[in-house]
């Protein structure tokens, strides 16, 4: 009998590998990277950030502003508000990178504050700022743009209360991403501040002082000649005849000192009313802006409209009408309108009313007469701005109404006719519409009338070209605020 034997045998191959389960990121699939910025609630400064990325191996955070972090989840302080972009990088185990980024505003609110009377000066530590509205607790407020930059007045203003009662000023902030932030701060001690003001009158050396100021405690008196008195209405005689330059210091029951200082005229006339210059500010009618300059027509028009009383006789036209003079003007010239014009142009100086006068064509003129008083040293001031290098204005106080300009165009006849001539150089600055002080010049003389009425008669020349009264629409020249001050009122 045969037998076989058949055996079997396992067989083992050494190239094979256990199977492991993958881990981490699989067939390269790129991470997910996102996270979360959230303002730190007790400092506005703060922002928490919060990842919520996959299979990050590594972070790599860049807060805008230079600095940066390797934490998974930073919180991290800035030193200054405003508005930076946040970025975020993740790395896997297998190098693969990942991004996100977004926007973050940090800022910081505070103010401070200083108080003199009842002026309060805001000084504004804010930063990061987009706008803000000062609210100042009496139904005033300013607001602010970032775009205005922090040195406008309205992110640090000065505000004069009205009452010297308590008040809680509130800061609303808005950051660059529109969140608002209110910071509110009461300010009480006010004091109501005391306003200086005196009158006088004068005979011969002798001349009696009056105060009218508002809420003074205590008064000092400098009359100009090296004297002073402490009086609350002093008399005193001075040495010599003059113009004395009188100077009133004032206290208040917070010992803050207030000044005011006028001309006193001694040895002089004394003036027994104001002078009245009609509508120097170019503001008096609005319903047809061209009236708003017929008071500096040599011809004034026999209506003017007023928003207030519609169509009303001039009140111009019997006070003065030169026809001769304008006919002569329009001899020369060739134009058939001598009135300045109405404008709102580069006026608002100061904050001084909304419109002006210009003068915009050849031989255009100011022209008015008023009433004076002979010998009185009077102070002529007008404030003016030429929008030519080249362009210059003659200011003159006629003693009568001339027919043609001949009367005054060599310095003979002009010494004959005028009781004082200024010259105006200095005022070009083509700046245009503007509330800023430096937009206009001022300028200021004094002149003693020879009659009880005067001429303010008012050109612009052009003396560097050809022809001297070439005025145009390239070379206008705007004056405001024209007025004689009478001493003493």
């Amino acid at each position: 009998m045969l037998v076989i034997f058949i055996s079997f045998a396992s067989c083992y191959d050494s190239g094979y590998e256990e199977f492991v389960p993958p881990t981490g990121n699989v067939n390269n699939i790129q991470p997910t990277t996102l996270f979360t910025a959230t303002t730190n609630a007790e400092d506005n400064l703060g922002v928490i950030f919060r990842s919520y990325s996959t299979d990050a191996a590594s972070y790599l955070w860049d807060f805008g502003d230079g600095n940066s972090s390797t934490e998974a989840n930073p919180d991290y302080v800035y030193n200054t508000g405003g508005l930076y972009q946040v970025k975020l990088t993740t790395t896997s185990a297998e190098g693969l990178v990942g991004k996100d980024s977004t926007n973050v505003a940090p800022i910081f609110v505070d103010y401070s504050f200083t108080t003199v009377d009842s002026q309060v000066t805001f000084t504004n530590n804010t930063e990061g700022a987009a706008s803000l509205v000062w609210d100042f607790g009496d139904g005033e407020s300013v607001s602010w743009e970032a775009a205005d930059t922090q040195t406008d007045s309205d992110f640090s203003p000065i505000h004069t209360y009205a009452t010297a009662d308590v008040f809680d000023v509130t800061l609303t902030v808005t950051n660059f991403l529109g969140r608002e932030i209110t910071l509110t701060k009461r300010v009480e001690g006010l004091v109501l501040a005391a306003i200086p003001d005196f009158s006088f009158s004068s005979n011969g050396l002798r001349a009696e002082f009056t105060d009218e100021s508002l809420l003074a405690e205590s008064y000092s008196w400098d009359f100009g000649d090296g004297t002073t008195s402490t009086e609350k209405d002093p008399v005193h005689i001075y040495a010599a005849t003059g113009t004395y330059d009188v100077t009133l210091t004032i206290t208040n029951s917070a010992n803050v000192e207030r000044t005011i200082t006028k001309a006193v005229p001694i040895g002089g006339v004394k003036p027994t009313f104001k002078v009245i210059v009609l509508n120097g500010t170019g503001d008096e009618f609005q319903g047809n802006t061209g009236d708003n300059a017929d008071a500096w027509d040599m011809t004034p028009n026999s209506t003017v409209e007023d928003d207030a009383q519609g169509t009303i006789d001039s009140p111009f036209r019997e006070l003065w009408y030169n026809s001769d003079l304008d006919s002569w003007l329009d001899t020369n010239c060739g134009d058939n309108s001598e009135q300045p014009g109405s404008t709102s142009d580069g006026n608002k100086f100061a904050g001084l009313g909304d419109r002006g006068l210009k003068l915009d064509e050849a031989c255009r003129r100011l022209y008015q007469v008023v009433t004076v008083e002979v010998g009185v040293e009077y102070t002529f001031t007008i404030q003016s701005r030429s929008e030519s290098a080249d362009t210059q204005t003659e200011v003159f106080i006629l003693n009568n109404e001339i027919t043609g300009e001949d009367a005054i165009n060599t310095v003979a006849e002009r010494d004959a006719n005028a009781d004082a001539y200024y010259l105006i150089d200095n005022d070009f600055n083509d700046t245009k519409a503007s509330s800023s002080d430096n937009t206009f010049t001022t300028t200021t003389f004094s002149f003693k009338p020879s009659t009880t009425k005067v001429v303010i008669y008012i050109r612009s020349i052009a003396p560097n070209l050809t022809a001297p009264d070439v005025i145009d629409g390239t070379r206008e020249v705007f004056y405001d605020n024209i007025d004689i001050i009478t001493p003493g009122f």
